[in-house]
């Protein structure tokens, strides 16, 4: 089994965004912007940009395209993420698991985004 590839939340929203093109397609577009042609702007162009931009090999951004990547993140941007999803939810069981999310930072006294 290939491992996946780690990659940045920008990354990983900007390939999320492109998870209903054509493998075919997206594949096509990011190794264009590889090989240094420009591209009208779209979601496969910001994607490809960004790959290039943190210097990701061909191979690793084609594994990218097929979805074999995770996230990596700091536990505070790992935090900062669930906190931004579910802050804004009116669903009881989300409030809650906020709520305890923000009882672990309290505890622990970690430097997150709603202990401000």
């Amino acid at each position: 089994m290939i491992e996946k590839v780690k990659v940045s939340r920008e990354i990983a929203d900007a390939a999320e965004v492109c998870s209903t093109f054509s493998r075919a397609m997206l594949i096509s577009d990011v190794s264009s912007i590889y090989a240094g042609f420009t591209m009208v702007d779209k979601s496969s162009t910001k994607l490809a940009k960004l790959l290039v931009k943190d210097n990701y090999e061909l191979e690793d951004a084609i594994q990218i395209c097929f979805g074999e990547y995770e996230v990596k993140e700091t536990p505070v941007e790992r935090f900062k993420y669930f906190y931004d999803k579910y802050s804004q939810s009116d669903i009881l069981f989300e409030k809650d698991f906020l709520g305890g999310m923000l009882a672990v930072a309290e505890w622990f006294d970690l430097p997150v985004k709603g202990r401000e």
